[in-house]
This record gives C-alpha cells, sequence and structure tokens, in this order.
C-alpha cells in the first residue's frame, strides 16, 4: 500500500509538472516519460534481463500491480521483431535506467488503436508507473532460473506428499456433511453458500480485491467423487477475490476466510457452474464441496 501512494504521488507530480515543463522528455514512440532516479549504479547493458515491479492504470483506475500479485515482471533487453509499442517504450526506459530507479511511463490510447483496444471504451490514458528491481546478465538469469526451478520442484513434492492426509480428511468431512450430523457447524449466507470453518487462521481477514493465496480440494457434492485439487499438481492457486476470476461461490467464500484457515465450502450449482455444468467433469446443476486452506 505504502508503495502504490508513492506512485501515486510520483505520477501527480509528473502530471503537474507536464502542464508546465517545455522540455518534457518523450520516448522514440513519442511517448510522455519521467524516470526519478535512486542513486543506483548498476545500469543495463543489451542482453542484460531487468526485473521491475510495475502498477498499470486506465486513467484513474488500477488495471494491474504486480506488487499485489507478487510476481515481477522481466524484460529482455534486445531486440524483440513482434513486440508492440508498449513494450518498445518499456526496453528504452529500462535501459536508460539504474537498480532502485522509478519510472512513469504515459500511453494515450488513442496511440493503441492498431493494439485492439476495445471500441467504446472510454479511457483517455494508460499510465504505467515502474520501479527497477534487479538487473542480470544472461549467464546469472539462467542461473536464477534453474535456482528458482529447483526450489520449486523440492517445495511441489513436499506438498504433493500431502494428498493422502488430504484425500482422507476430506473423505470424513463429506461423510460428515451427507450424515446430517453437521448441525450447526454448518453456516450458511444469504446466498445460499454453506461453510465449515475447521481451523480459523491467525492472519488477517481477506476481502474484495485481495490476492488470495490457497490450495484446494474440490468433490462433487452428489456422490462425493473428485474432480480437481491443487495438491496433485504441487502447486498453490492464486486469485483475485471478488474480480469474477473465479466462480461466485470462491469470491464469497474466500471473503469469509482468514489468512491460515482451513474450511469447507458448499456451494449451490446457482454459485458454482451454473445449470449447464463444466462438462464431462462436473455434470449439469452440480453442488460442489471444496476443502480450501488459506497459507499464513
Amino acid at each position: 500500500m505504502k508503495f502504490q501512494v508513492i506512485l501515486f504521488s510520483v505520477l501527480a507530480i509528473f502530471l503537474a509538472s507536464c502542464a508546465t515543463d517545455s522540455s518534457e522528455k518523450m520516448t522514440e514512440g513519442g511517448f510522455k516519460y519521467k524516470i526519478i532516479p535512486d542513486g543506483g549504479t548498476q545500469a543495463a547493458n543489451d542482453g542484460d534481463y531487468v526485473f521491475f515491479h510495475v502498477n498499470m492504470m486506465a486513467d484513474n483506475n488500477e488495471q494491474f500491480n504486480s506488487r499485489t500479485s507478487g510476481q515481477e515482471s522481466v524484460i529482455q533487453l534486445k531486440p524483440q521483431p513482434n513486440a508492440n509499442i508498449i513494450t518498445d517504450a518499456m526496453q528504452e526506459l529500462l535501459a536508460l535506467s539504474t537498480v532502485g530507479d522509478s519510472i512513469v511511463l504515459m500511453v494515450p490510447t488513442d496511440s493503441l488503436k492498431n493494439l485492439g483496444f476495445p471500441p467504446g471504451d472510454t479511457t483517455k490514458l494508460l499510465s504505467y508507473n515502474i520501479r527497477v528491481t534487479e538487473i542480470l546478465d544472461e549467464a546469472s538469469y539462467n542461473e536464477k532460473i534453474s535456482t528458482e526451478q529447483a526450489e520449486a520442484e523440492a517445495k511441489a513434492a513436499i506438498v504433493m506428499e500431502r494428498l493422502p492426509e488430504v484425500e482422507a480428511f476430506v473423505a470424513e468431512t463429506y461423510k460428515y456433511i451427507a450424515s446430517g450430523k453437521a448441525g450447526d457447524n454448518i453456516q450458511e449466507t444469504p446466498s445460499g453458500l454453506k461453510y465449515i470453518i475447521h481451523e480459523e487462521g491467525s492472519g488477517e481477514q481477506l476481502n474484495a480485491g485481495d490476492i488470495a493465496t490457497v490450495h484446494y480440494y474440490g468433490i462433487l457434492k452428489s456422490n462425493g467423487t473428485m474432480f480437481d485439487n491443487s495438491w496433485r499438481r504441487g502447486q498453490e492457486f492464486q486469485f483475485q477475490i471478488g474480480a469474477g476470476q473465479v466462480i461466485k461461490g470462491w469470491d464469497e467464500g474466500l471473503a469469509l476466510l482468514k489468512k491460515g484457515s482451513k474450511a469447507t465450502l458448499i456451494i449451490p450449482y446457482e454459485l458454482g457452474y451454473g445449470a449447464a455444468g463444466n462438462p464431462p467433469t462436473i455434470p449439469a446443476e452440480s453442488d460442489l464441496i471444496f476443502y480450501i486452506e488459506v497459507p499464513q
């Protein structure tokens, strides 16, 4: 949040200066920009990989923030024949920057007609607020990727080892729900979503707009058949709550939890995949049960 405030402040200062500064800088493609130096000395050379965080705004509406998602962006500084004009501009500015520098890039949407900008959209200006975090040559980059891949594989192996434990717990929970003995342990929202909190986390409450990181195990309520789970892949699933990236039952259900929680969501088909289902794994009008763990 603090970083976002800084970026918005930088953007406001830049917009104000553009109104009075006749010497404003322009990219080769004709976009206004400003580089705010941080005093760093490590600059990029041709072929280097530049890592950066980026906050993208459409007028005053945030579209993307890599700090929120926890995933940095990276560009290699070399000619890219199929690159669009925005990527070209970013390459140009990243090549002028050092680690720690901030960049504000302003892109009028009337310059994006050839990129298929949605017709009828009233957005006038896209702004990219960038902070350079790391610069690596190709050998160092390959070493970094190799190390991260090995770490990810080791983490995935540990996650997959838990699958039998999770399967057993889900099976017991399914029997518990089907027996009718769950009683007051099942809570219900006005929409019809039902849920059981097995362990309430001690972390922050999740809210609409947050990026949720979860493990899940999904079964059909009708017969307990598993149709998908994240443990078998060894990788957590991420999505933004309330953004329509998942079924309605998930958007509502995750907003009921705190980080560190373990819960079961019982989702009526109206809040799941609807009357049509999601064949072949989820038949029409299927109510669903998800066991969910939200890491601390």
